[in-house]
Protein backbone atom coordinates (compact mmCIF):
# COMPACT_ATOMS: atom_id res chain seq x y z
CA UNK A 1 0.00 0.00 0.00
CA UNK A 2 0.93 3.76 -0.31
CA UNK A 3 2.51 5.26 2.72
CA UNK A 4 0.47 8.25 3.98
CA UNK A 5 1.93 10.59 6.16
CA UNK A 6 -0.30 12.51 9.06
CA UNK A 7 -0.28 14.59 12.23
CA UNK A 8 -1.02 12.70 14.91
CA UNK A 9 -0.93 13.96 18.79
CA UNK A 10 1.40 12.31 21.22
CA UNK A 11 1.96 12.15 25.11
CA UNK A 12 5.17 13.35 26.63
CA UNK A 13 6.98 13.03 29.59
CA UNK A 14 8.37 16.67 30.00
CA UNK A 15 9.98 16.02 33.72
CA UNK A 16 9.37 14.08 37.06
CA UNK A 17 4.96 14.52 37.22
CA UNK A 18 5.19 16.44 34.03
CA UNK A 19 3.38 15.72 30.86
CA UNK A 20 2.75 17.70 27.30
CA UNK A 21 0.81 16.56 24.33
CA UNK A 22 2.59 17.27 21.30
CA UNK A 23 1.33 17.54 17.55
CA UNK A 24 4.20 15.57 15.39
CA UNK A 25 4.46 14.46 11.95
CA UNK A 26 3.81 10.10 11.50
CA UNK A 27 5.05 8.24 8.25
CA UNK A 28 3.03 5.38 7.18
CA UNK A 29 3.60 1.70 7.87
CA UNK A 30 6.93 0.33 6.19
CA UNK A 31 7.40 -3.06 5.10
CA UNK A 32 6.05 -5.93 8.11
CA UNK A 33 4.60 -2.76 9.41
CA UNK A 34 0.98 -1.55 10.37
CA UNK A 35 -0.56 2.22 11.18
CA UNK A 36 -2.52 1.75 14.21
CA UNK A 37 -5.62 4.04 15.41
CA UNK A 38 -5.96 3.92 18.85
CA UNK A 39 -8.98 3.82 20.88
CA UNK A 40 -8.00 3.53 24.20
CA UNK A 41 -4.53 2.95 26.53
CA UNK A 42 -4.31 2.23 30.06
CA UNK A 43 -2.06 3.98 33.06
CA UNK A 44 -0.05 1.76 34.60
CA UNK A 45 -0.36 2.52 38.63
CA UNK A 46 2.86 0.58 39.14
CA UNK A 47 5.78 0.97 37.15
CA UNK A 48 4.57 3.33 34.66
CA UNK A 49 3.95 6.04 37.98
CA UNK A 50 7.23 5.39 38.49
CA UNK A 51 8.41 6.53 35.39
CA UNK A 52 5.90 9.37 35.45
CA UNK A 53 7.63 10.32 39.12
CA UNK A 54 11.40 10.61 38.08
CA UNK A 55 11.85 7.32 40.34
CA UNK A 56 12.78 4.53 37.57
CA UNK A 57 17.09 4.01 37.91
CA UNK A 58 16.88 4.46 33.98
CA UNK A 59 16.51 8.60 34.39
CA UNK A 60 19.91 8.06 36.72
CA UNK A 61 21.72 5.58 35.37
CA UNK A 62 22.20 3.10 32.54
CA UNK A 63 22.28 -0.53 32.54
CA UNK A 64 25.27 -2.46 30.80
CA UNK A 65 23.67 -5.09 28.54
CA UNK A 66 25.90 -7.53 29.24
CA UNK A 67 26.62 -7.24 32.55
CA UNK A 68 22.92 -6.43 33.19
CA UNK A 69 24.26 -3.79 36.28
CA UNK A 70 23.32 -0.38 36.39
CA UNK A 71 25.66 2.28 36.69
CA UNK A 72 25.65 5.96 36.51
CA UNK A 73 29.21 5.66 35.12
CA UNK A 74 27.74 6.30 31.32
CA UNK A 75 25.26 8.58 31.85
CA UNK A 76 21.32 7.51 32.05
CA UNK A 77 19.42 5.21 29.44
CA UNK A 78 16.55 7.85 29.30
CA UNK A 79 15.97 11.05 29.03
CA UNK A 80 13.80 14.23 28.77
CA UNK A 81 11.62 14.52 27.09
CA UNK A 82 10.20 10.85 26.32
CA UNK A 83 7.41 9.01 25.47
CA UNK A 84 6.32 6.34 27.80
CA UNK A 85 3.32 3.54 27.92
CA UNK A 86 2.94 0.33 26.99
CA UNK A 87 -1.23 -0.96 26.97
CA UNK A 88 -2.64 0.34 24.11
CA UNK A 89 -5.62 -0.99 21.95
CA UNK A 90 -6.15 0.28 18.33
CA UNK A 91 -7.66 -0.88 15.15
CA UNK A 92 -5.62 -1.48 12.17
CA UNK A 93 -5.85 1.54 9.75
CA UNK A 94 -3.13 0.97 7.24
CA UNK A 95 -0.83 -2.14 6.39
CA UNK A 96 2.66 -2.41 5.08
CA UNK A 97 4.06 -4.52 2.65
CA UNK A 98 4.31 -8.21 3.32
CA UNK A 99 1.47 -8.23 6.12
CA UNK A 100 -0.52 -11.14 5.37
CA UNK A 101 -2.12 -11.92 9.19
CA UNK A 102 -3.71 -8.67 9.74
CA UNK A 103 -6.36 -6.50 7.83
CA UNK A 104 -7.73 -3.22 7.96
CA UNK A 105 -10.08 -2.87 10.95
CA UNK A 106 -9.03 -5.88 13.14
CA UNK A 107 -8.63 -4.52 16.79
CA UNK A 108 -5.47 -5.23 18.38
CA UNK A 109 -2.85 -4.91 21.55
CA UNK A 110 0.45 -2.92 21.13
CA UNK A 111 3.07 -2.42 23.61
CA UNK A 112 3.29 1.45 22.54
CA UNK A 113 3.19 4.75 23.98
CA UNK A 114 0.03 7.09 24.47
CA UNK A 115 -1.03 8.66 21.83
CA UNK A 116 -3.16 8.70 19.37
CA UNK A 117 -1.42 6.59 16.29
CA UNK A 118 1.36 4.19 16.44
CA UNK A 119 3.13 2.49 13.63
CA UNK A 120 4.05 -0.85 15.05
CA UNK A 121 6.03 -4.03 13.34
CA UNK A 122 2.93 -6.33 12.63
CA UNK A 123 4.76 -9.05 14.76
CA UNK A 124 4.24 -7.30 17.35
CA UNK A 125 1.13 -6.79 18.25
CA UNK A 126 -1.52 -9.18 19.78
CA UNK A 127 -4.80 -9.78 17.70
CA UNK A 128 -7.60 -9.54 20.37
CA UNK A 129 -10.26 -11.44 17.68
CA UNK A 130 -13.74 -11.91 18.85
CA UNK A 131 -12.80 -9.32 21.66
CA UNK A 132 -14.65 -6.17 20.58
CA UNK A 133 -14.32 -3.94 23.64
CA UNK A 134 -10.85 -2.31 23.54
CA UNK A 135 -11.50 -1.36 27.21
CA UNK A 136 -10.95 -4.97 28.06
CA UNK A 137 -8.16 -5.36 25.90
CA UNK A 138 -6.20 -3.14 27.32
CA UNK A 139 -5.14 -5.16 30.36
CA UNK A 140 -3.55 -7.68 27.92
CA UNK A 141 -0.32 -6.68 29.75
CA UNK A 142 -1.79 -6.45 33.03
CA UNK A 143 -2.83 -9.99 32.94
CA UNK A 144 0.52 -11.15 32.31
CA UNK A 145 1.83 -9.36 34.75
CA UNK A 146 -0.10 -11.14 37.30
CA UNK A 147 -0.27 -14.97 35.64
CA UNK A 148 3.54 -14.05 35.42
CA UNK A 149 3.55 -13.40 39.41
CA UNK A 150 1.24 -16.77 39.78
CA UNK A 151 3.95 -19.26 37.70
CA UNK A 152 6.38 -17.67 39.88
CA UNK A 153 4.60 -18.21 42.46
CA UNK A 154 4.95 -22.36 41.51
CA UNK A 155 1.81 -22.52 44.20
CA UNK A 156 0.84 -26.50 45.51
CA UNK A 157 -2.76 -27.35 45.63
CA UNK A 158 -3.80 -26.44 48.69
CA UNK A 159 -2.00 -23.58 49.96
CA UNK A 160 -2.39 -20.69 52.14
CA UNK A 161 -1.25 -17.28 50.08
CA UNK A 162 -1.63 -13.79 51.29
CA UNK A 163 -1.83 -11.26 48.12
CA UNK A 164 -0.92 -7.91 49.62
CA UNK A 165 -1.97 -5.00 47.86
CA UNK A 166 -5.69 -5.32 45.54
CA UNK A 167 -5.18 -2.83 43.01
CA UNK A 168 -5.53 -3.93 39.48
CA UNK A 169 -3.02 -6.83 39.23
CA UNK A 170 -3.53 -7.79 42.94
CA UNK A 171 -7.22 -8.04 41.98
CA UNK A 172 -6.16 -10.48 39.20
CA UNK A 173 -3.49 -12.50 41.08
CA UNK A 174 -6.47 -12.91 43.43
CA UNK A 175 -8.75 -14.53 40.63
CA UNK A 176 -6.01 -16.57 39.73
CA UNK A 177 -5.60 -18.11 42.51
CA UNK A 178 -8.63 -18.51 43.04
CA UNK A 179 -8.82 -20.94 39.84
CA UNK A 180 -5.26 -22.26 40.75
CA UNK A 181 -6.56 -24.24 43.89
CA UNK A 182 -5.31 -22.45 46.53
CA UNK A 183 -6.73 -22.96 49.97
CA UNK A 184 -6.90 -19.72 51.77
CA UNK A 185 -6.31 -16.30 49.55
CA UNK A 186 -6.08 -13.95 52.08
CA UNK A 187 -6.11 -10.37 50.64
CA UNK A 188 -4.44 -7.25 52.30
CA UNK A 189 -5.14 -3.47 51.57
CA UNK A 190 -5.76 -0.82 53.16
CA UNK A 191 -8.94 0.62 51.57
CA UNK A 192 -12.51 -1.09 51.78
CA UNK A 193 -13.68 -1.09 48.47
CA UNK A 194 -10.55 -3.09 46.69
CA UNK A 195 -10.84 -5.56 49.73
CA UNK A 196 -14.57 -6.23 48.47
CA UNK A 197 -13.57 -6.30 44.73
CA UNK A 198 -11.42 -8.89 45.84
CA UNK A 199 -13.90 -11.10 47.91
CA UNK A 200 -16.07 -10.92 44.83
CA UNK A 201 -12.75 -12.09 42.91
CA UNK A 202 -12.25 -15.23 45.29
CA UNK A 203 -10.28 -14.02 48.11
CA UNK A 204 -11.26 -16.21 51.86
CA UNK A 205 -10.03 -13.54 54.21
CA UNK A 206 -9.63 -9.59 53.95
CA UNK A 207 -7.12 -7.85 56.02
CA UNK A 208 -6.81 -4.03 57.05
CA UNK A 209 -2.64 -3.61 57.86
CA UNK A 210 -3.77 -0.64 59.93
CA UNK A 211 -6.22 -2.87 62.18
CA UNK A 212 -2.67 -4.85 63.49
CA UNK A 213 0.28 -6.34 62.09
CA UNK A 214 0.01 -8.97 58.86
CA UNK A 215 2.10 -11.32 60.28
CA UNK A 216 0.53 -12.16 63.51
CA UNK A 217 -3.12 -12.32 61.88
CA UNK A 218 -1.71 -14.51 59.18
CA UNK A 219 -0.67 -17.13 61.84
CA UNK A 220 -3.84 -17.23 63.62
CA UNK A 221 -5.44 -18.34 60.34
CA UNK A 222 -2.54 -20.86 59.55
CA UNK A 223 -2.30 -22.49 62.85
CA UNK A 224 0.90 -20.87 63.41
CA UNK A 225 2.41 -21.54 60.33
CA UNK A 226 2.69 -18.18 58.38
CA UNK A 227 1.58 -17.91 54.61
CA UNK A 228 3.27 -20.13 52.49
CA UNK A 229 3.80 -18.13 49.59
CA UNK A 230 3.28 -13.99 49.20
CA UNK A 231 2.84 -12.34 46.36
CA UNK A 232 3.59 -8.74 47.22
CA UNK A 233 2.18 -6.49 44.94
CA UNK A 234 2.23 -2.51 46.65
CA UNK A 235 5.16 -1.54 45.80
CA UNK A 236 5.62 -0.36 49.47
CA UNK A 237 8.75 -1.10 51.02
CA UNK A 238 6.70 -1.86 54.54
CA UNK A 239 4.84 -3.83 52.88
CA UNK A 240 7.67 -6.06 51.79
CA UNK A 241 9.13 -6.09 55.28
CA UNK A 242 5.69 -7.44 56.51
CA UNK A 243 5.33 -9.84 53.84
CA UNK A 244 8.87 -11.54 54.62
CA UNK A 245 7.40 -11.51 58.60
CA UNK A 246 4.02 -13.16 57.05
CA UNK A 247 5.96 -15.99 55.17
CA UNK A 248 6.13 -19.53 57.01
CA UNK A 249 9.57 -21.02 57.34
CA UNK A 250 11.00 -21.77 54.41
CA UNK A 251 7.96 -19.94 52.65
CA UNK A 252 8.27 -17.50 49.69
CA UNK A 253 7.39 -14.66 48.63
CA UNK A 254 6.94 -12.94 45.50
CA UNK A 255 8.02 -9.32 45.07
CA UNK A 256 5.56 -8.40 42.00
CA UNK A 257 6.69 -4.41 42.11
CA UNK A 258 8.89 -2.27 40.37
CA UNK A 259 10.13 -0.75 43.56
CA UNK A 260 10.73 3.07 43.39
CA UNK A 261 12.88 5.55 45.66
CA UNK A 262 14.68 4.26 48.07
CA UNK A 263 14.51 0.92 50.86
CA UNK A 264 16.41 2.25 53.87
CA UNK A 265 13.78 0.43 55.54
CA UNK A 266 14.21 -3.30 54.79
CA UNK A 267 14.65 -5.24 57.35
CA UNK A 268 16.98 -8.47 56.64
CA UNK A 269 17.95 -8.97 60.45
CA UNK A 270 14.66 -10.93 61.79
CA UNK A 271 12.44 -13.06 60.41
CA UNK A 272 14.36 -13.09 56.70
CA UNK A 273 17.31 -14.38 58.59
CA UNK A 274 16.01 -17.21 60.75
CA UNK A 275 13.09 -18.33 59.16
CA UNK A 276 14.93 -18.49 55.85
CA UNK A 277 11.95 -16.97 53.15
CA UNK A 278 12.65 -16.99 49.41
CA UNK A 279 12.50 -13.89 47.66
CA UNK A 280 11.42 -14.11 44.24
CA UNK A 281 11.55 -11.10 41.59
CA UNK A 282 9.28 -11.47 39.16
CA UNK A 283 9.68 -9.67 35.91
CA UNK A 284 6.96 -9.80 33.33
CA UNK A 285 10.22 -10.32 30.32
CA UNK A 286 11.05 -13.76 31.38
CA UNK A 287 8.71 -16.96 32.19
CA UNK A 288 9.68 -19.02 35.31
CA UNK A 289 12.64 -20.98 34.36
CA UNK A 290 12.07 -23.65 36.38
CA UNK A 291 8.97 -24.59 34.39
CA UNK A 292 11.37 -25.86 31.79
CA UNK A 293 11.37 -25.06 28.31
CA UNK A 294 7.94 -26.07 26.90
CA UNK A 295 7.25 -22.50 29.01
CA UNK A 296 7.97 -19.03 26.88
CA UNK A 297 6.62 -15.75 26.77
CA UNK A 298 4.55 -16.51 23.29
CA UNK A 299 2.56 -19.29 25.09
CA UNK A 300 2.11 -17.21 28.60
CA UNK A 301 1.07 -14.52 26.48
CA UNK A 302 -1.29 -16.83 24.41
CA UNK A 303 -3.21 -18.36 27.77
CA UNK A 304 -3.76 -14.00 29.38
CA UNK A 305 -5.18 -13.82 25.98
CA UNK A 306 -7.46 -16.45 26.68
CA UNK A 307 -8.30 -15.04 30.66
CA UNK A 308 -9.49 -12.01 28.76
CA UNK A 309 -12.36 -13.32 27.41
CA UNK A 310 -13.50 -14.99 30.95
CA UNK A 311 -12.44 -12.36 33.14
CA UNK A 312 -14.04 -9.26 30.89
CA UNK A 313 -16.92 -8.52 33.60
CA UNK A 314 -14.46 -8.30 36.37
CA UNK A 315 -11.80 -6.31 34.03
CA UNK A 316 -14.90 -3.96 33.09
CA UNK A 317 -15.20 -3.00 36.81
CA UNK A 318 -11.54 -2.33 37.66
CA UNK A 319 -12.59 1.20 34.89
CA UNK A 320 -12.97 3.55 37.30
CA UNK A 321 -11.92 6.81 35.09
CA UNK A 322 -11.65 7.56 31.43
CA UNK A 323 -9.97 10.91 30.20
CA UNK A 324 -9.23 12.40 26.61
CA UNK A 325 -5.95 12.29 25.80
CA UNK A 326 -5.92 16.24 26.69
CA UNK A 327 -6.61 15.68 30.27
CA UNK A 328 -3.95 13.02 30.33
CA UNK A 329 -2.23 15.22 33.09
CA UNK A 330 -5.72 14.77 35.75
CA UNK A 331 -5.20 10.84 35.00
CA UNK A 332 -1.71 10.83 35.78
CA UNK A 333 -2.90 13.12 39.02
CA UNK A 334 -5.59 10.46 40.08
CA UNK A 335 -2.99 7.69 40.27
CA UNK A 336 -0.34 9.72 41.70
CA UNK A 337 -2.31 11.31 44.80
CA UNK A 338 -3.60 7.72 45.17
CA UNK A 339 -7.57 8.20 45.89
CA UNK A 340 -9.39 5.39 47.25
CA UNK A 341 -11.88 5.19 44.51
CA UNK A 342 -9.23 5.36 41.84
CA UNK A 343 -8.42 1.80 40.30
CA UNK A 344 -7.95 1.06 36.32
CA UNK A 345 -7.71 5.15 34.37
CA UNK A 346 -7.98 5.38 30.78
CA UNK A 347 -6.75 7.10 28.35
CA UNK A 348 -9.66 7.86 25.56
CA UNK A 349 -9.09 8.56 22.14
CA UNK A 350 -12.47 7.67 20.70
Amino acid sequence: MTKVSLTTQSLYFTGPRAVEIRSEALGGPGPGQVLLNLEVSGISAGTELNVFRGLAPQWRQSMDPKTRLFSDAHGSDWSWPARYGYAAVGRVAEIGRDVRALKAGDLVFAYVPHGQHAVVDANAVVPLGDLDDAEIGVFFANLNTAYNGVLDANIPLGADVVVSGLGVIGQMVTRLLARNGARQIIGVDTIAQRRELAAQGGATTLLDPRDGPVAERVRELTEGRGADTVIEVSGAAPALNEAIRTAGFNGTVIAMSWYGGTFESLSLSGEFHHNRPRIISSQVGTVNPFLGPLWSVGRRGNIARDYLSSLAPALKGFITHRVPLAEAGRGYGLLDQGSPDVMQVLIDYR
